[in-house]
C-alpha cells in the first residue's frame, strides 16, 4: 500500500508533510490534536482522517466553520492523491509520500523544507541546522536529529516521543491496552467529553487525549477499559499511569472493582485524587480487592475546566501487590456487613435476592470544577483525596469521612419507597421519597434491607430518585447505620398483640393508640409493621362504616323530622367520639352531623314547647277568670322553668 503524507500549505506551519498511518490523524486548533493549525476558523477538534479498508476517508467532526474540497463543503470525503482540501481558512494537501524526490522518508514522521527563507523565519538557526541535517546527512542523521528533539520535547511536556513503549513485567493489562497507542481496548467516551487517540506520548508514538469538544457542554471526560481483568478476592493490586495535564486540566486514575455475577450490584470506585501535572508523571494507587468482587476495570476521570484544557493517559499497568486493606465487617447478631476499598463503601444484607442497604458513599457536595462529574454520578471520594473510616458497633456500623463537607449515600430505589424520619423526640413519620426535610433518625429500606442512618444532631436532608437509586444528601460526615433491631422487634410485636386485645375487648381508640405508639416508636421491623397497618386498615374501616350508618340516619331523620332519629345521631356520634377519642380519622365529618341533628332536634323540642306554652297559657287565663290566683300561679311558674323560650 503507498505511503500517504499530509502537507500543510498554508498558515506558520506551511511546508510541514506529516505522514497518514492507519491510527486516526485529528486535525484542530488544540494542542491535543495531531495535526495542530493556528487558525481561529479552525475548531478546536476540526475534522479526522480514518483508515477503512484500503480508504482514506476524511470526516468533518461537526466543526463551526466548515470543510471544504474544491470550494465545496463536505462532511466526508474518500481522499484522493492530490486532494486539497481547506479547514478553517487553511489548505492541506493529501498526496502520496514518493511524489517528490525531496521527501525524506522519516519513518513516522516527514518535514520537508520548501525554500530556506521561510524555514529561517519560523525555526530560527536551529531549523537551518536541522534543515542541512537532513539533506546533507540523509535518513540516519534526521534520525538522530528528531531522537535529540523528542528528548527534549518529552522533557517539556511537548511534542511526539521516540521512546520504545513501556514494558512492565507483571502487567496483568495486554500489551495493546497498556501503551495506549491506539484505543484498542478502551470505551474513550464512557462519560462527559470523551478522550481521544492521539497526541504527545510518555512513551512510543501515542496517548489518549481528554478535551473538550464542541457541540458538548461536558467539562469532564471519563475513559474506561473494554474488558475487566480478572482478580482475586481479598488480594491487593497497584494501579499506575503517566499523566500529563494543560491548562488546568486534572485528571484521577481509578480501579472499578465487580463481580462477574451481574446479579451483584456493587461497583466499587476508588483510585488516586484528581490532580495536575504539567510534565509526565507516574501516577500510583493501592487498592484491596472487596469480597464478592472479581473482575477490575481501569478507568480514568478528566476534569476540563477551561476549552483549551487537556489531560493525557498513557501507560497503564495493573500489578499484582502492595500494601492495602480492604473493609469487610460483619454483625454478629444479624449477619450484614460492611463491605469496601480504599474511600467507596457498601453495606450487604443477608437476603441474596435484594442483597444491597447501601450501594455507594460518594461526596455530598463538591467543588465548582467537579460540578459536571458529581451531577453525572461519577465524582468519588478518592477524587477529592477524601478517606472513609468504618467500626462496627454492635448494631450497626459508624461512618467517618475526612477530606469532604458533606455525604451522599446511594441505595436501590426502594430503599426510599417506604421512608420515615424522626427528630430529637424519637417520632418517626412517613414523608415523601423526594424532597428537603430535617431529620436526626432517618428510617429505609424493607425487612432484611431495612437500615436507621442516624446524627447527633439535626440534619437538614436532600433526596431524590432516578435511575433505579434513591440518593440521600447529608450535610455531615459522621454518621451512625443501624441494621440489627432485635429489642425493637420485640417492643413493635408486644405493642401489635395489645392492640389486637383492645380490639377483640370492643375498643379500637386504644387498640388504635397501640399501634400509632408502633409506627411512630419502633417502625424497623417490616413484616410487625405490615400487620400493623393491616389492623389499623380494619380499625378505621369500622370507624368508616359507623360514620356512614350515622349520615344515613341523618337523612332518614330529616326526610321524616322525626325526633328520635335525630337524638339516635347525636348519641351515636358522642359513643363514636368516645370509642375513638384521637383516632378519628376525620374529625370534622362526626362534627358536622351532630351539629345538624342538634339543630333539627331544637327545633322541634322548640315548636312542640310553643304548643304547651300556648295551651298552658289558655289554661292560666281559665283560672284567673275564675278567680283562682292560686292554680293560676302554679301553672305560670312551670311555664317559666320549664318552657320559657
Amino acid at each position: 500500500m503507498a505511503n500517504y503524507v499530509l502537507e500543510i500549505l498554508d498558515g506558520d506551519r506551511a511546508g510541514e508533510v506529516l505522514p497518514v498511518a492507519d491510527r486516526p490523524l485529528r486535525i484542530g486548533r488544540k494542542p491535543g490534536n495531531d495535526v495542530v493549525l493556528a487558525d481561529e476558523k479552525t475548531s478546536g477538534v476540526h475534522a479526522e482522517i480514518v483508515l477503512e479498508g484500503d480508504r482514506h476517508v476524511l470526516r468533518d467532526l461537526g466543526s463551526t466553520n466548515g470543510t471544504f474540497l474544491d470550494g465545496k463543503r463536505v462532511t466526508e470525503l474518500v481522499l484522493s492523491p492530490g486532494d486539497v482540501v481547506t479547514v478553517g481558512r487553511l489548505r492541506v494537501k493529501f498526496r502520496n509520500a514518493a511524489d517528490e524526490a525531496a521527501t525524506v522518508d522519516a519513518g513516522e514522521l516527514a518535514v520537508r523544507t520548501l525554500d530556506s527563507s521561510r524555514l529561517q523565519r519560523r525555526s530560527g538557526s536551529v531549523g537551518i541546522i536541522a534543515a542541512v541535517v537532513v539533506l546533507g546527512l540523509g535518513g540516519a542523521g534526521w534520525f538522530w536529529w528528531q531522537g535529540q528533539q523528542a528528548g527534549a520535547n518529552n522533557t517539556a511536556g511537548q511534542g511526539p516521543s521516540t521512546r520504545s513503549v513501556l514494558a512492565v513485567a507483571g502487567n496483568k493489562l495486554a500489551a495493546e491496552v497498556a501503551g495506549c497507542e491506539t484505543d484498542a481496548g478502551f470505551e474513550l467516551r464512557a462519560a462527559g467529553a470523551g478522550f481521544q487517540s492521539g497526541g504527545s506520548a510518555h512513551t512510543g508514538t501515542g496517548a489518549l487525549v481528554a478535551q473538550r469538544v464542541e457541540g458538548n457542554d461536558a467539562d469532564f471526560a471519563v475513559l474506561r477499559t473494554k474488558d475487566a481483568i480478572q482478580v482475586l478476592t481479598g488480594r491487593s493490586l497497584t494501579l499506575a499511569a503517566h499523566v500529563r495535564t494543560t491548562n488546568g486540566g486534572k485528571a484521577a486514575v481509578r480501579a472499578v472493582l465487580q463481580s462477574a455475577n451481574e446479579n451483584v450490584p456493587f461497583r466499587f470506585r476508588t483510585g488516586s485524587p484528581l490532580a495536575e501535572s504539567a510534565q509526565w508523571q507516574r501516577v500510583e494507587v493501592v487498592v484491596a480487592v472487596p469480597p464478592g468482587c472479581d473482575r477490575l476495570l481501569v478507568e480514568v476521570a478528566a476534569i476540563l475546566p477551561s476549552a483549551d484544557a487537556t489531560v493525557a493517559i498513557d501507560d497503564i499497568a495493573v500489578l499484582e501487590g502492595g500494601n492495602a486493606t480492604g473493609i469487610e465487617l460483619k454483625l454478629p447478631e444479624s449477619g450484614q456487613a460492611a463491605i469496601g476499598t480504599g474511600a467507596a463503601l457498601a453495606l450487604r444484607s443477608v437476603d441474596a435476592d435484594n442483597p444491597a442497604i447501601l450501594l455507594h458513599v460518594l461526596p455530598g457536595e463538591v467543588p465548582a470544577p467537579l460540578q459536571g462529574l458529581h451531577k453525572a454520578d461519577l465524582c468519588t471520594l478518592s477524587d477529592l483525596g477524601a478517606t472513609l473510616a468504618c467500626t462496627a458497633s454492635e448494631r450497626g456500623f459508624h461512618l467517618e469521612a475526612t477530606g469532604t463537607d458533606g455525604l451522599q449515600l446511594v441505595l436501590p430505589a426502594d430503599a426510599g419507597s417506604a421512608l420515615r424520619v424522626a427528630g430529637a423526640e424519637g417520632k418517626f413519620a412517613s414523608i415523601a421519597a423526594d424532597g428537603e426535610w430535617k431529620a436526626r433518625s432517618i428510617l429505609v429500606g424493607d425487612r432484611l434491607t431495612r437500615a436507621v442512618v442516624r446524627s447527633d444532631e439535626d440534619l437538614t436532608c436532600k433526596s431524590r430518585t432516578g435511575g433505579g437509586l434513591w440518593r440521600l444528601f447529608v450535610p455531615v460526615t459522621k454518621l451512625d447505620t443501624v441494621l440489627a433491631f432485635r429489642s425493637e422487634r420485640q417492643q413493635a410485636a408486644e405493642l401489635l398483640r395489645r392492640a389486637a386485645a383492645h380490639d377483640e375487648a370492643g375498643q379500637p381508640g386504644a387498640a388504635l393508640d397501640r399501634l400509632v405508639e408502633l409506627e411512630q416508636t419502633t417502625p424497623m421491623d417490616s413484616e410487625i409493621l405490615g400487620q400493623a397497618m393491616v389492623l389499623r386498615g380494619t380499625l378505621l374501616e369500622g370507624q368508616r362504616q359507623r360514620l356512614r350508618k350515622l349520615q344515613d340516619d341523618l337523612e332518614q331523620a330529616t326526610f321524616f323530622t322525626t325526633r328520635g332519629g335525630f337524638e339516635r345521631v347525636v348519641s351515636g356520634v358522642d359513643e363514636l367520639m368516645q370509642l375513638y377519642g384521637d383516632n378519628l380519622e376525620d374529625k370534622k365529618t362526626p362534627s358536622a352531623l351532630r351539629a345538624a341533628a342538634q339543630t333539627q332536634l331544637d327545633a322541634i323540642v322548640g315548636r312542640s314547647h310553643e304548643a304547651q306554652r300556648t295551651r298552658l297559657d289558655l289554661l292560666a287565663k281559665s283560672f284567673r277568670s275564675a278567680q283562682q290566683e292560686g292554680l293560676a300561679s302554679l301553672v305560670q311558674k312551670y311555664i317559666d322553668q320549664h318552657l320559657s323560650k
